[in-house]
């Protein structure tokens, strides 16, 4: 697996009749979704990667989905959007499932790209990683005419630099037999001091 265009798909990179096409898995709470925005649906195979081989990655029309430019930075990636856009007249039941951040937030993404010609569709050198993060909880923006869903995915360096705001008195939170908190604001506080 590559994480940058191969010699092959960095000259289809230079072509101007030619763009990569995007692939993307979200590890949603109930379920895996793969999709991709290429003309077809693709399954890959030999790549070594556990998420992308023997998988089934659905096309989608590329007029209403779209991942937003992705820049490097020392600290990892900026957040990228991806977009599912035309939407109108989505049913209670998915807009129930989009609303739940559980289904969403801190749960993986992984983005891949890839060149395929543009006469034949037929792929050109090896599919490379994108970017890997993990999922914010998805915005719909739009009115009664149209609608569009946003999903920011954040890299795992740029959520790991952020400082939580814990602190050890929410320890009893992650461990719920752990006291230590309480008792170092009781000792901090002058208990068990006998005057």
């Amino acid at each position: 697996m590559a994480s940058q265009p191969d010699a092959a798909a960095i000259a289809a990179l230079g072509a101007d009749r030619r763009r990569p096409v995007s692939f993307v898995y979200m590890d949603l709470a109930h379920e895996q979704l793969r999709v991709t925005n290429a003309p077809y649906s693709m399954e890959f195979a030999g790549t070594g990667d556990e998420d992308l081989d023997g998988h089934l990655f659905d096309a989608v029309d590329a007029r209403f989905v779209s991942v937003s430019p992705i820049k490097v930075a020392l600290d990892g990636t900026d957040t990228v959007t991806l977009r599912l856009s035309g939407l109108a007249g989505v049913d209670d039941e998915l807009m129930t499932e989009i609303g739940n951040k559980a289904n969403f937030q801190g749960r993986d993404c992984r983005i891949w790209q890839a060149m395929l010609d543009p006469d034949n569709f037929a792929r050109i050198g090896a599919i490379w990683t994108l970017m890997t993060g993990y999922m914010n909880v998805p915005k719909i923006l739009g009115d009664q005419q149209s609608q569009i869903i946003e999903l920011e995915v954040e890299s795992y360096l740029g959520f790991m630099k952020r400082a939580s705001g814990r602190t050890y008195l929410e320890q009893q939170n992650f461990d719920p037999g752990d006291r230590s908190g309480e008792l170092a604001i009781a000792i901090a506080n002058g208990a068990g001091n006998r005057s």
